[in-house]
């Protein structure tokens, strides 16, 4: 296989691609400058190991429940300004400790609350069903009469029509 070499000017753009506030997928950069998948992928690791951009990790992953929860307990009483420098010095994201604080709320609900939350959406959605069958109902009803009233207007028609030709 040949190797060829990128224009620098190809690979900068695809850099700038890659880091925010763009973040373009690697398709999307491969396909901007026509280069393989593979090559860019390898700029974006070069990127990550530079510290230049940060891959995206899903709360928690790196944290076991205890860590999150302590991180809950220090963060709880934090203004928004204080919660920011901590997540800098720890290197979290506030939407994280958010997500964990509602996961931890939401655990902790009790399961009767939940029932009875769940009982009623379940009450509601039935209740709505009657009422857009009992609509359906009334339609097919309307629908059938309005096709017969057709049917005997056609038929009064053709009588007369007969009559007056005889």
């Amino acid at each position: 296989m040949a190797n060829h070499r990128i224009a620098p000017e190809l690979r900068e753009r695809a850099i700038m691609h890659l880091m925010p506030p763009y973040n373009w997928s690697l398709r999307q950069v491969a396909d901007d400058i026509g280069v393989g998948i593979a090559t860019v992928h390898g700029w974006r690791k070069q990127l990550e190991i530079e510290g230049l951009i940060i891959r995206k990790v899903e709360p928690g992953a790196e944290h076991s429940a205890e860590q999150i929860f302590t991180i809950l307990l220090e963060t709880a009483s934090l203004s928004e300004h204080e919660l920011s420098e901590y997540c800098r010095k720890n290197g979290l994201y506030p939407e994280h400790i958010a997500e964990w604080k509602q996961n931890c709320l939401t655990a902790n609900q009790p399961k009767h609350r939940q029932l009875v939350d769940e009982q009623r959406a379940t009450r509601t959605e039935k209740s709505r069903i009657r009422a857009l069958e009992k609509e359906l109902r009334r339609k097919d009803k309307a629908l059938a009469e309005m096709a017969a009233l057709l049917v005997l207007q056609e038929k009064l028609s053709a009588l007369r029509d007969n009559e007056e030709d005889d």
